[in-house]
């Protein structure tokens, strides 16, 4: 839907209805998506059912939380947020598996705010590999869901 030339708004209602259609059986999709304007920093995040996004800025982690159903359970979907990020803030986007890695505190999300203030990088790859380095050893090799980090940075051109 996006590569033809319809806005993000519009591909997401479609493919909620499309789910919705097939109410027979239970469809259902989370859509996790994030649009960065290059030029000025503004993040447009897409949350439908899908686990936390974090921003690091360079004094703290904006947690970016959702509560809503995945796609093809309800008939409208609202749910999108903006922040605005600068030279060297980082989006850290995980499946639930991540944070499912953490059985021991309450709060997972704080948890892994925390870790992702922590680490001292400046390469996002580094970065995810830290992140999943640390949900490997708090599992301890006791994996129930698959477990995907994706990190990007900004930076400002010359």
């Amino acid at each position: 839907f996006l590569i033809a030339g319809y806005d993000q708004n519009t591909a997401l209602e479609a493919v909620n209805s499309l789910l919705l259609i097939k109410s027979d059986d239970e469809n259902y999709a989370t859509v996790d998506m994030i649009i960065i304007n290059q030029y000025n920093g503004e993040v447009e995040f897409l949350k439908v059912g899908a686990v936390s996004t974090f921003i690091k800025y360079k004094d703290h982690v904006d947690i970016i939380k959702n509560s809503s159903l995945p796609a093809g359970i309800l008939d409208k979907i609202d749910e999108e947020f903006n922040r605005k990020i600068g030279d060297g803030d980082f989006v850290v986007m995980i499946t639930d598996g991540v944070l499912e890695a953490n059985d021991k505190d309450l709060d997972k999300e704080k948890w892994l705010g925390d870790m992702i203030y922590n680490i001292d990088t400046r390469n996002p790859k580094k970065m995810a590999d830290i992140i999943m380095e640390n949900c490997l050893q708090k599992s301890k090799g006791q994996r129930t869901d698959d477990m995907t980090v994706l990190v990007a940075k900004l930076w400002k051109s010359a």
